[in-house]
């Protein structure tokens, strides 16, 4: 990445500090004229009361008083200017702040200082920098508060150039042994991944503090080198400086449970007033070791608590899917007086997206959030789409997404993910589309629900679109990028292309090996299949679900392999302890029917220890349609439509059997149960990628503006068929009246 500025230096003969310090004392004792004959025309008169509106944050009126101050001739000095700056930068109100500052004749290091350190506190940080590079060009020589600030613009953007150039900076001025510019130094180094030279800095420390210490842990824990920032903590206590609740907090998030036990001990004694920032990193601690009751014991045990520890309490249980407790946390919540603020929310609201028994209380909150004035926060709404999406709301996702005044990468994905999830698959695909025309980069997790919309398409033209977005973007080989592909590719027939993916990827989870399996078991490669589960067996660090199994028993049942079948069946539960459901059961019936084995799979379907679902009854119709055994296709098309009444496909196998047999009275009586059901079966159809345009046909469709085409070349190969096999066209295809 370049820099934001290609190069800066100190100024060659900069205004001595004693001078500056000179000039502002002449400006701030400056004499100014009266607004009105009745106004005070004493400038520390309207000092003080310009200062008594910012400290009572009357802001509006403070600003209103020094532009009419201004305009009538009264100047104020820098320190009363500053002030102002710093007050508009607190409330959030940078354009004010902006104003005042660059009507400024003369600026002081603090006032410069106040809008570099103002623009990052607002999240400004590019902005920031390109201050600090305005105060170099004119003149004006950085104080270590300055330089502390323009370090943490570098930490913010992660710009490891940038914290190197004002490093140089720093040692040129002969001022990184200061102990605050050290400590920033550490934090940008940190946050850049250059963990070896925040190591460094800290060593060469002639003195060392309590934020030099935290500093350091929190730069261990953020690159994932747990021991070294236990080591610094251990470290810590030996050089004799007691820990405060920052350095505990940072630590909590090293350690294991057992010395996490430890710190916790440590703090009951030495720390008399837990804070709620060390009590929450605690509820964080045991929630992430799986310690649900002991987080919620430090929850129980606090005197006090605000909305920041309901918070995290709420989100701790919602994290073990404990859906009703994080509700009625909620709910004691607001009986007490705390109002939530937009992480309660977006922690609840994820909550109630999790199940759709919720979705009545999601859209209450939804009102509650509008109430408070919280639907204009990007994670509320963020949550809210999430929320909708799951649980079938799309109307109302589309309403809240079409509502985001500020779309970010996380509002496109949510709202691309809800579509998915509902099977909106080309909605999906085309809110991409529009997303990436608009300047956003889709993250893996909406390119992974728009790639998974490609595979229910079988799209393979707009996959690989896609494919070769993720490789732009840098994360084709996320993992669950990596899945997504695999099950694209899969189940648009390309095999090759999908172990391609499985075979780059650097890791794989136990989904990207179930993906590959299944894809293998679906296109009727059952030996690739199985030896792609024995290779997974020999990694040692997978272990195999049910949907593993359900991939190795369509491979079986493909290959006509019962026994073998029978022997995975019998080692789900014996060697991991995985209870058959009925996918497991209809893999096995399936097996058994395309055996012609019916009576043994009619047997099965009677010693299974739950009651067999619409599922197992409708793949034993299609074994007894498929060997023509009327009497228990009879059987297992009464159990199909009295499970699932309004379902066609039971009564159109049980139709097509009747006919197999010629017993057409039967198949008018079943169409005549159709129509009193009001059941209409819905046509199927096919269709074809030309040119990224989808062609879709149903059965003697002649919609479509080249049918006539169409037709005319199916009777062409009808003929040539029939001229090369020595048969009727009839017995290959339906016949169409042409």
């Amino acid at each position: 990445m370049q820099p934001l500025c290609a190069s800066f230096s100190l100024p060659t003969s900069p205004t001595p500090l004693h001078i500056q310090r000179s000039k502002l004392v002449k400006l701030e004792s400056k004499k100014t004229f009266s607004i009105s004959p009745e106004s005070p025309n004493n400038l520390a008169t309207w000092t003080k009361k310009l200062k008594h509106l910012l400290v009572s944050k009357r802001l509006d009126e403070a600003k209103n008083l020094f532009v009419e101050l201004r305009a009538n001739g009264i100047e104020f000095g820098f320190i009363t200017q500053t002030m102002l700056i710093d007050a508009f930068f607190k409330s959030g109100r940078v354009f004010d702040a902006r104003q005042v500052f660059e009507k400024m004749p003369e600026r002081s290091v603090v006032t410069w200082t106040s809008m570099v350190s103002g623009f990052v506190r607002n999240g400004l940080s590019t902005v920031g920098f390109c201050v600090f590079v305005e105060m170099l060009e004119s003149g004006v020589v950085p104080n270590d508060f300055a330089f502390s600030a323009v370090l943490h613009a570098c930490a913010e953007l992660g710009v490891l150039e940038l914290g190197e150039q004002v490093h140089s900076m720093v040692v040129r001025l002969g001022i990184v042994s200061a102990c605050r510019i050290a400590n920033c130094l550490i934090d940008v180094y940190s946050r850049c991944r250059s963990i070896d030279k925040a190591q460094l800095i800290f060593e060469k420390m002639v003195e060392r503090d309590i934020v030099t210490f935290t500093t350091l842990i929190s730069g261990f824990c953020v690159n994932n080198l747990f021991e070294s920032a236990v080591g610094v903590f251990d470290q810590m206590l030996l050089e004799g400086l007691e820990p405060n609740e920052h350095t505990v907090s940072s630590v909590l998030t090293a350690c294991g449970s057992m010395l996490g036990e430890q710190i916790h001990g440590y703090m009951i004694k030495t720390m008399t007033d837990q804070s709620v920032h060390s009590a929450c990193s605690l509820i964080e601690f045991y929630s992430r070791n799986g310690r649900i009751g002991a987080a919620k014991l430090v929850f129980e045990n606090l005197e006090a608590r605000n909305v920041v520890t309901w918070s995290s309490m709420i989100s701790c249980c919602i994290r073990h899917e404990q859906i009703e407790d994080a509700l009625w946390l909620f709910h004691d919540m607001i009986c007490t007086g705390i109002e939530p603020n937009e992480y309660t929310f977006a922690a609840v609201l994820g909550g109630c997206g999790m199940s759709s028994e919720f979705f009545s209380l999601g859209r209450q909150l939804h009102c509650l959030a509008i109430k408070l004035n919280l639907v204009s926060d990007n994670r509320v709404l963020n949550a809210l789409l999430t929320m909708y999406g799951r649980s079938g709301g799309v109307d109302y996702l589309e309403k809240v997404f079409e509502r985001i005044e500020n779309l970010d990468v996380v509002s496109w994905c949510a709202a691309i993910s809800g579509y998915f999830q509902n099977g909106f698959d080309e909605k999906s695909i085309k809110l991409v589309s529009r997303m990436h025309k608009e300047g956003f980069v889709p993250n893996e997790y909406g390119l992974s629900s728009t790639l998974s919309s490609c595979a229910n398409l079988a799209s393979l033209d707009q996959g690989k679109h896609f494919h070769c977005l993720a490789l732009k973007v840098g994360c084709d080989l996320d993992v669950c990028v990596g899945n997504a592909l695999i099950n694209m590719y899969a189940k648009c027939g390309s095999i090759e292309d999908a172990r391609l993916i499985f075979d780059a990827m650097p890791d794989h989870d136990l989904m990207s090996w179930n993906s590959l399996i299944h894809c293998y078991a679906h296109h009727g490669n059952g030996n690739q299949a199985i030896s792609v589960f024995n290779t997974m067996m020999d990694a040692r660090n997978i272990m195999p679900d049910h949907s593993t199994f359900v991939g190795i028993l369509v491979a079986c049942s493909h290959m006509g392999c019962v026994d073998q079948a029978f022997r995975y069946f019998d080692t789900m539960l014996d060697q991991y302890g995985i209870m058959p459901s009925a996918s497991h059961y209809a893999c096995i019936v399936d097996m058994m029917g395309r055996a012609g084995r019916l009576m043994e799979a009619l047997h099965i379907i009677n010693k299974m220890p739950f009651e067999p679902d619409v599922l197992i009854w409708k793949t034993m119709l299609a074994s007894c349609k498929l060997h023509k055994n009327l009497e228990l296709g009879k059987l297992a098309a009464e159990k199909v439509i009295e499970l699932s009444p309004k379902d066609s496909a039971g009564y159109v196998l049980l139709s097509n059997m009747h006919a197999m047999h010629g017993e057409w009275k039967d198949v008018e009586n079943v169409r005549t149960m159709m129509d009193e059901q009001g059941i209409k079966k819905g046509a199927g159809c096919s269709w074809i990628q030309i040119s990224s345009e989808v062609h879709v046909f149903t059965a003697h469709d002649f919609s479509h503006g080249k049918a006539d085409s169409v037709y005319f070349t199916l009777n062409l190969l009808y003929k040539e068929m029939k001229v090369e096999n020595g048969c009727s066209a009839e017995m290959i295809f339906v016949s169409y009246d042409l």
